[in-house]
């Protein structure tokens, strides 16, 4: 099927991962870097081994700065028992659109999700997820920012 795309908007048929650490979090904005060093450091300190990006759910739109995240981190091991962390053998969203945000992220991430709605709506495709964001720090720091648009 032929999509209409949005400026700067690629698809891809999945984000799948193995062996994934979760945790619910809510928390304001300003302490997200503290957040995400709080979650990694749990994980390692547990004897885990990150076998892919740190990845997270923004599940509901951060009104007065609030956000309620679900952060996700692929490991080596099958199996890591941890404190206030979930595990899933798997974590795979299937069809879905994506964008990159280089620099600038604070100002640049409500263009990147205007982009995405935009090509859902150009295509009358429904919301299926979450926007997804996956922090790539080995290539300057960029984040992907996606969502899936079918079951």
């Amino acid at each position: 099927m032929r999509y209409l795309i949005a400026k700067g908007i690629t698809t891809s048929l999945k984000l799948g991962a193995e062996n994934v650490v979760r945790q619910r979090k809510t928390f304001h904005i300003n302490e997200m870097k503290k957040e995400l060093t709080l979650f990694i450091t749990s994980v390692l300190d547990a004897g885990g081994h990150p076998s892919g990006p740190l990845f997270y759910s923004l599940n509901e739109i951060p009104y007065d700065g609030v956000m309620k995240i679900e952060l996700f981190l692929p490991i080596d091991e099958e199996y890591l028992d941890i404190k206030d962390l979930g595990f899933s053998s798997y974590f795979e969203i299937g069809h879905i659109i994506k964008t990159t945000v280089t620099h600038d992220f604070e100002n640049l991430t409500q263009d990147a999700y205007i982009s995405l709605l935009e090509t859902l709506e150009m295509n009358d495709l429904p919301q299926r997820t979450p926007f997804y964001h996956i922090f790539d720090p080995t290539n300057g720091g960029r984040v992907t920012i996606l969502l899936g648009y079918a079951y």
